[in-house]
């Protein structure tokens, strides 16, 4: 049958059916609600409706006696479910529309379901998006809950201040302000939308909000918000874990030098912020073994290389590197043994600071406190042979600008690596005088100003990477043997990594993971990133773009503006000539 027949025949009986409903004619069943009688045919509301399918199926009473009491649903929508069965009106109001899209989700009316979505789609704004979603959300409409859910994003600063918000449950807050999408200012907006949801019912509220503060994230808060609007806070001061999270927040902000070892969930930025977490690589040299002196970042969130501002000078090889809250310290190499460089991420630049009091490679570097340390490595310029691997140990302090000698370790040692525990320095095995690999792990307290013996590695090892995740101690071997320090200074093997072999790869954490990132065997450069999780034991090789080609380079995280994260990285860039400003 043509199209166009099958049409004219569908309105015909539709018709003809809406004329014998009006008319009484042939009806067959008597629906009752509140009080009030419809007289309609089985046939026509099993035909859209499965839950009267069902019922008139069922060989229930109702199926049997034609007489069917419908409770809990309002005379006016009810009537209106009707009229649209059997004459195919508009009868959907911005009145109506919530009520009759519950009806016809109850009634599995399909049909009406969809032009009371479509209605409500038409008829969305910031002040009802938040009904929106809830009701979309109770009754399976996908189109308007994605809709209502970009509005509450979008709009979330205005939204935070209406009556509908105050009556979210807690499950509805924390799925808002978890939102990496949520488009907010700062985060303080989004801790005084949660402290007024609190307030309107405090006593009700208490514990849900104690649930709220496990996912505000204070530590990205500003210093003045976080310490005379949070901590001074009643619900802080009687719950524990309040205090706890505030504390975690306060370190973040005070404890520049530790900043780099902070995983939580808590500090993480939004879609929209102007900052963002990055993985940065510094200098090194290439598959093709030229030195080269770029500065790239990984954006985990765009998922893609971008080039900062590249270092002034060529480093060359065996350089050392820290962060220092969001900026990164660089000394030595095998090109300026003396040399020391600071990136400050705020404007996007290098500058040249005081130089070493003694020039150093293969050394490490950390920083504690309010100082940068320079810890052994191995310097070119001393004339005996058996003199050059050194035991000395720098401080460089960041606000006077200068340097100063403060220690030994208790053996020279180069081609090691450090990490930092309750201010003390932790040194793992390397390279000594006599070109002899240790096992010794080194100790040296920054406020005491003494060097000791704590323990010793698994294996004797050189080249290795430390680094510190949720207070615990980690060390990952050129074998990929992954040692765990206990409190009590001793060493475990606790994973292998199949097929490592690598030298000179970077070693940082992200989301709970430590991230193994490049190297080298045998002169043939790594681009990959291996993930290893501790809690899980789980190892695998992150799905992200290809690693540029590097090794020997610098690698750590910091926080940077968005807007120095435009310039894709697509190949290697000439060494650069400009003279580094100097620091201050």
């Amino acid at each position: 049958m043509p199209a166009n027949w099958k049409q004219d025949l569908s309105m015909f009986i539709h018709a003809s059916l809406e004329d014998m409903y009006k008319s009484g004619r042939h009806t067959d069943v008597e629906i009752t609600v509140e009080g009030k009688t419809f007289n309609c045919h089985k046939t026509v509301l099993a035909a859209v409706s499965p839950y009267f399918d069902a019922m008139f199926s069922s060989g229930m009473r109702e199926s049997l006696d034609g007489v069917v009491t419908l409770h809990n649903i309002d005379k006016a929508i009810f009537e209106h479910i009707i009229d649209f069965i059997y004459s195919g009106k508009r009868v959907v109001t911005v009145d109506n529309a919530q009520e009759l899209i519950k009806a016809a989700a109850i009634f599995q009316v399909e049909y009406l379901h969809e032009k009371c979505e479509q209605f409500l789609l038409e008829n969305i704004c910031a002040e009802n998006c938040i009904g929106a979603w809830k009701l979309a959300k109770s009754h399976e409409c996908p189109q308007l809950s994605r809709k209502a859910w970009a509005l509450i994003m979008e709009h979330f600063s205005d939204i935070c201040r209406s009556e509908d918000f105050m009556w979210l449950d807690v499950d509805d807050i924390i799925a808002i302000i978890t939102d990496d999408h949520l488009m907010v200012a700062n985060e303080e907006v989004v801790c005084d939308a949660v402290f007024r949801w609190y307030n309107a019912k405090p006593q009700e509220r208490k514990q849900e909000t104690i649930r709220l503060f496990e996912h505000l994230r204070l530590p990205l808060l500003g210093s003045e918000y976080l310490l005379h609007e949070i901590e001074p806070m009643q619900i802080v001061t009687d719950s524990p874990r309040c205090r706890e999270i505030v504390k975690e927040a306060i370190s973040y902000q005070m404890l520049l030098a530790r900043r780099p070892e902070f995983n939580s969930p808590r500090i993480a930025f939004r879609q929209f912020s102007n900052l963002e977490e990055v993985l940065v690589i510094i200098g090194g040299y290439n598959a093709i073994g030229d030195k080269v002196s770029d500065l790239l970042a990984y954006s985990f969130q765009q998922k893609r290389w971008c080039t900062l501002t590249q270092l002034p000078i060529v480093l060359g090889r065996e350089f050392a590197s820290c962060a220092y809250g969001n900026d990164i310290f660089v000394s030595g190499g095998s090109q300026r043994l003396d040399i020391l460089l600071r990136y400050r991420s705020e404007n996007n630049d290098w500058y040249r600071c005081t130089s070493l009091v003694q020039g150093r490679r293969r050394h490490a570097m950390v920083a504690v406190g309010g100082s940068i340390y320079v810890i052994g490595g191995y310097d070119d310029n001393v004339k005996e042979e058996s003199q050059r691997t050194l035991s000395s140990i720098d401080e460089y302090n960041i606000q006077t600008r200068s340097w100063s000698s403060v220690g030994s370790l208790q053996m020279a040692v180069r081609s090691m690596t450090a990490a930092v525990s309750k201010e003390k320095i932790l040194v793992f095995g390397g390279i000594l005088s006599d070109d002899k690999e240790t096992d010794a792990v080194q100790c040296f307290d920054t406020r005491l100003g003494v060097s000791s013996f704590l323990s010793g590695m698994p294996s004797k090892c050189k080249m290795a990477r430390a680094i510190v995740l949720e207070k615990q101690l980690f060390v990952v071997c050129t074998d990929g043997s992954i040692v765990e320090m206990s409190e009590d200074g001793n060493c475990k093997t606790i994973e292998t990594l199949s097929y490592f072999n690598r030298r000179r790869f970077g070693l940082v954490h992200h989301n709970g993971s430590i991230l193994v990132i490049g190297g080298e065997t045998s002169g043939n450069v790594h681009q990959d990133i291996i993930s290893f999780n501790p809690e899980r034991k789980q190892i695998r090789v992150l799905p992200s773009p290809t690693l540029p080609s590097r090794a020997n380079f610098g690698g750590l995280k910091i926080v940077i503006q968005k807007k120095f994260l435009t310039r894709d990285h697509t190949r290697d860039r000439e060494p650069s000539s400009r003279p580094p400003s100097n620091d201050s």
